[in-house]
């Protein structure tokens, strides 16, 4: 005999409990309004064509009957279809073959077994099985088939399991049962639908009782087998007189379309979904997958009688030194019985977070002592062997050994973790990677996620979030070196991949480039290994379902690293990355197919051209995909565009106009297939913020007027210049330079409209309460105030004048300002603007001296900053023709000047001999537009793993 005791927490079954509020208040309502009996009341009738409506069917296909029990449904279901020499097949772990005391077998039909395939029958089992049985007339007749959904171990069939199986019973002549006591569970995780039951089954009935009714499960019967039927359940004694008592409550569980009953399936998945991580946390193994509300769990036999003290459960199975143990959630599941996982001894994070004097879950026998600085609880997420794991609250716990660094995540609520998450989704859209339904769940309900996790995503937007009284960003990102530095040598993980990524975004704003280059290619391996161990199970001959949300994070976090590795690395001489149209990992789907979890196809990045029907029209939903593509554009053409530069400065041919119009070709292919919509200023930036995709919409097209920015710097570069004509005069129509002049001033034209396109994007979003504050922003504006003050110098070819120039740089400073505000490393693109700026006012204040006293500035740097090697810090030789700038330092002592804080000043080139011919507007473009002092102030030695030191 099972004795069910209330308390310690019971996992036993999913009945325990009486029935959801909601249902009784129904039954109060409508306790005195007086009713007929047997099945013929009015809320029965309601309840029938309620479930009717669910399933989209009439009552021309199937009927519809009321009964108390689950074993009431299965025994009248099988013995209303079959003679008495006929037989039902069912599983070996079939539920009424050991779980219903014979009730069949009293009827006078025979069981016979089927081996199942992780609890579920299989058309080719069932083949064998049949033609076992056929020595007629002495064997007992297979006549029906039962199956049980989700089955006695928790599985799922899905649509095309049982759609195979319906087709051989139909082939052999054969009925089809389902037993729905779980139905619910089962279908919030299958592609199953009710209508599919109604195609595909004989017979099959919906579990009230364990999903929210005091009880009464609904037998649904194809209309040709349901002649009698009453007749059968009044035989069984299961036809209630107050049958109202079911039909009430049928009729508000599946009262609206999505209803209570799919709700409370849906809870009672995710209490057990919680209990499967936390169990897999402590280095416990599972038995099976769990699918639904039934977790199996390996537990060590020696803590069988401890965790019997906190919790009830069944002892499913026996093996050597472990048992299985079944934990199973139901509609009622107290979320705080699951969430509270206290971590060796009191209090659990979250009774101290309600600030409850005493944690009612935990053991009472652990002292409330504090614990030793060598150890720390489930925040490093570390499995150890399982005997080493001491039982606590609902769930256990495994202490392990890790950095003694305290947890700045553990005290703050869930709120801010949420708000954090959703200004993440919105601030850094070139690394959208995180599933924000699932997580925001998560956070909400208290399901543990990774520290290290969440402290790298605080570390980034903590700073926009004053009013929440957060630390220090470097206080969240120092808790996340220390856990990732101890964590380097473990197999690789989803959550771990994206902390890599994030950090390095991290690091690269505050001014650590070599740091995040680091965490960036330990990313991109780690992601790389779980895409292949994805790729892998789902090319084997029976996969397991690969969840399509986790691949398409897979899929999301490696095109994250692409993108965060061209930011890091653009134009670097030796830069090595795979061909964008030669990676075999397909593209990211659209935004709202990834939240929902919804199948699309899929592009491969070769197929993203305008000959691709899916390609074209891309709309800011695959803004992921447009922006990785971008920034594959990008890095290559900035990287063309300073080997240009390096070889003018060696006097060699300057740039190949067949590798320009390649990539001018492939950008204007990236732009045109883009929808209207994402491209500006087509598209205000406004219309975009209403939909929250004001940053996504900025990025795009930053990275598109940027690339149009080197290119066109590049093509006015390699016009050839005469030494005969002035900067500043237009030849006359006999000029044989006419033809270059029109490729400089197109040239110019581009380069003066793009950078007012910078500005205008991120001030009308500004203006829009969406500031885009990012280290790449940050880039472009740096990049477009040079343009901007090279405007100021040439007033006369600039749109709008002296006056917009000169309002279009202080934009770009007070923009840079704010920067620094968030960013360290807006502190050296503002330290080089300023000796620009003064730069930039010498040449305005010399464009008329003669030719031998204008300057010359060198082009050999490096552009944008190798940050894989360690670059020389010399101090460069004065030499004849320094000028001095506005600051009266002179340009070749500045070569030498380190600021305050001990990091390197900008490096202005050297002087070249005052004789030499130049031209003003070219020099201006040639420095400072953009050479390796974007990364100035960037600590780029190598220190060792950060956080092991």
């Amino acid at each position: 005999m099972i004795v069910k005791i209330t308390s310690p927490y019971s996992f036993l079954d999913d009945y325990s409990e009486g029935a959801h509020p909601q249902l009784l208040q129904s039954l109060l309502r409508t306790n005195t309004v007086q009713q007929t009996g047997y099945g013929s009341d009015e809320y029965s009738c309601d309840a029938r064509q309620l479930l009717l409506s669910h399933m989209h069917a009439s009552d021309e296909e199937v009927t519809i009957h009321f009964v108390p029990s689950g074993t009431a449904a299965n025994l009248i279901s099988i013995a209303s279809c079959l003679r008495p020499y006929e037989a039902v097949l069912a599983v070996q772990t079939g539920h009424i073959i050991d779980k219903e005391a014979g009730a069949i077998e009293a009827t006078g039909h025979k069981i016979i077994p089927v081996p199942g395939v992780h609890g579920k029958m299989t058309p080719s089992n069932l083949e064998v099985v049949l033609d076992r049985n056929t020595f007629f007339p002495h064997m007992a007749k297979p006549r029906l088939v039962y199956i049980s959904n989700a089955t006695e171990v928790g599985t799922v069939y899905t649509r095309t399991e049982l759609v195979a199986l319906s087709e051989l019973c139909r082939r052999r002549g054969l009925l089809l049962l389902v037993d729905g006591a779980r139905l619910g569970v089962a279908l919030c995780k299958s592609d199953l639908t009710l209508r599919d039951l109604v195609d595909y089954t004989d017979i099959f009935w919906i579990g009230g009782t364990k999903m929210g009714a005091l009880l009464g499960e609904a037998v649904v019967v194809r209309k040709e087998l349901a002649e009698g039927f009453e007749f059968h359940i009044k035989q069984r004694g299961a036809l209630l007189a107050k049958s109202r008592i079911i039909g009430v409550q049928f009729a508000e569980l599946f009262r609206e379309q999505d209803g209570l009953f799919f709700d409370l399936a849906r809870h009672a998945n995710a209490m057990a979904a919680r209990i499967s991580a936390q169990i897999k946390r402590i280095g416990w193994e599972l038995a099976s997958t769990t699918e639904t509300n039934q977790v199996f769990a390996v537990v060590p036999t020696e803590l069988i009688g401890l965790l019997e003290e906190r919790i009830r459960f069944y002892q499913w199975d026996k093996r050597e030194n472990t048992t299985v143990i079944r934990l199973v959630t139901s509609w009622a599941t107290d979320e705080t019985e699951v969430k509270c996982v206290h971590e060796g001894q009191p209090p659990c994070r979250r009774c101290q977070r309600l600030q409850r004097d005493s944690c009612e879950l935990t053991d009472p026998r652990s002292p409330r002592t504090p614990r030793r600085a060598s150890r720390t609880t489930l925040d490093s997420r570390r499995s150890r062997r399982p005997s080493t794991a001491t039982p606590s609250a609902a769930l256990p716990a495994a202490p392990v050994t890790v950095p003694a660094a305290p947890n700045p995540i553990s005290a703050l609520p869930p709120a801010t973790l949420i708000t954090a998450c959703d200004l993440y989704r919105k601030k850094f859209p070139v690394v959208n990677f995180l599933h924000y339904p699932s997580l925001i769940a998560d956070l909400s309900h208290d399901v543990p996620v990774e520290p290290v996790f969440l402290a790298v995503l605080l570390s980034l937007c903590a700073r926009f979030m004053p009013e929440s009284a957060l630390g220090p960003s470097e206080t969240y990102a120092e808790y996340a070196r220390a856990q990732l530095a101890h964590r380097a040598l473990e197999a690789p993980s989803l959550y771990l991949a994206q902390s890599l990524v994030m950090i390095s975004l991290y690091e690269w704003g505050s001014g650590r480039p070599y740091r995040a280059w680091m965490y960036s290619g330990m990313a991109t391996y780690m992601i790389q290994s779980l895409l292949k161990t994805a790729d892998d199970t789902m090319e084997q001959a029976h996969p397991a379902p690969l969840d399509p949300i986790t691949y398409e994070q897979l899929v999301r976090t490696y095109w994250c690293c692409f993108a965060q590795d061209c930011e890091l690395s653009s134009g670097a001489r030796q830069h090595v990355a795979l061909s964008f149209r030669h990676i075999s990992v397909p593209l990211p789907i659209s935004d709202a197919d990834f939240t929902f979890g919804k199948a699309s196809p899929r592009l491969m990045p070769a197929e993203l051209t305008r000959q691709s029907p899916l390609a074209r029209n891309l709309s800011i939903d695959r803004g992921l995909m447009i922006v990785t593509r971008g920034f594959d554009i990008f890095v290559r053409i900035l990287r063309f565009a300073n080997e240009s530069r390096r070889g003018r400065a060696r006097g060699s041919e300057p740039s190949s106009l067949r590798m320009w119009e390649t990539l001018k070709g492939e950008l204007d292919e990236w732009r045109g297939l883009q929808d209207a919509t994402v491209r500006y200023p087509e598209t205000s930036a406004q219309a975009h913020v209403a939909l929250g995709y004001g940053e996504l919409f900025a990025y795009i097209n930053l990275v598109y007027f940027m690339s149009i920015l080197f290119l066109y710097r590049d093509r006015f570069l390699s016009v050839p210049k005469s030494s005969s004509t002035s900067p500043h005069q237009h030849p006359s129509p006999a000029n044989p330079k006419d033809n270059e002049k029109e490729e400089e001033d197109e040239a110019i034209s581009h380069l003066f409209s793009t950078a007012q396109h910078i500005n205008a994007i991120l001030t009308s979003l500004s203006a829009s309460s969406t500031p885009v504050i990012t280290p790449y922003a940050g880039f472009s504006v740096f990049v477009a105030a040079h343009i901007n003050m090279y405007g100021t110098v040439c007033p006369g070819r600039y749109p709008g004048g002296l006056e917009r120039a000169e309002r279009e740089k202080r934009m770009n400073f007070e923009y840079l300002e704010r920067l620094c505000g968030f960013w360290d490393v807006g502190e050296s693109w503002w330290r080089t603007l300023q000796e620009a700026h003064r730069f930039y006012e010498t040449a305005r204040s010399t464009a008329t001296a003669p030719a031998g006293e204008h300057l010359t500035l060198a082009g050999t740097l490096d552009e944008y900053g190798d940050i894989r090697v360690e670059r020389p810090r010399s101090e460069a030789p004065r030499r004849r023709g320094t000028v001095v700038l506005g600051s009266g330092t002179p340009v070749g002592v500045a070569v030498a000047e380190r600021a305050e804080s001990g990091v390197r000043r900008m490096e202005l080139a050297e002087m070249v001999e005052p004789t030499e011919l130049h031209d003003l507007e070219a020099e201006m473009l040639q420095w400072p537009f953009i050479d390796e002092n974007w990364s100035l102030g960037f600590d780029t030695g190598f220190e060792g793993w950060p956080g092991l030191g």
